[in-house]
C-alpha cells in the first residue's frame, strides 16, 4: 500500500527539535518518462525564452508555465504560475493562483512563485 500525498514535511516541537518527519513515497507513474522529459523541456523553454523569462532565477534551472484566464469581466483575469525546480532533478513544486487580477500570470503570479522557489531553494538560487 502506498502513502497518499501529504503537505507537512515535519513537525517541530516548541524547543525547535524535529518530532516527526514525513517521507515521500512513489504513488505511481502519471506519464511515460519520455513524455515527462518532453514536458520538462517545454516548461524550461517557457522560462528561458517564453512568457516566464521575467521570473527566471539566476543559477537555478526552473521549469514553469504561466496562465491567464479571462473572467468575463473587462480587464479582470484569474492568473497562475506553476513551476518546479531544479528542473532536471526536482525538489520542490509550486502553484500560485490569483483571482481578480488586472495583469497576466507572468506578471502577477510569477513573482510570487519565484519568491517561493528562492525561499525553498536558497542555496541553488545564487
Amino acid at each position: 500500500m502506498t502513502t497518499p500525498p501529504y503537505v507537512v514535511d515535519r513537525v517541530i516541537s516548541p524547543s525547535g527539535h524535529t518530532v516527526t518527519r514525513t517521507r515521500p513515497h512513489k504513488l505511481g507513474e502519471a506519464i511515460k518518462p519520455e513524455t515527462a522529459a518532453a514536458l520538462n523541456a517545454m516548461m524550461q523553454a517557457v522560462m528561458t525564452g517564453g512568457t516566464g523569462t521575467s521570473d527566471q532565477i539566476p543559477g537555478l534551472a526552473v521549469a514553469g508555465k504561466t496562465g491567464t484566464a479571462e473572467t468575463g469581466i473587462a480587464h479582470t483575469n484569474t492568473t497562475w504560475f506553476i513551476a518546479f525546480a531544479p528542473a532536471d532533478a526536482p525538489k520542490v513544486a509550486v502553484a500560485v493562483v490569483l483571482e481578480q487580477q488586472h495583469g497576466y500570470g507572468a506578471t502577477t503570479a510569477g513573482p510570487i512563485a519565484k519568491a517561493l522557489l528562492q525561499a525553498l531553494l536558497p542555496q541553488a538560487s545564487k
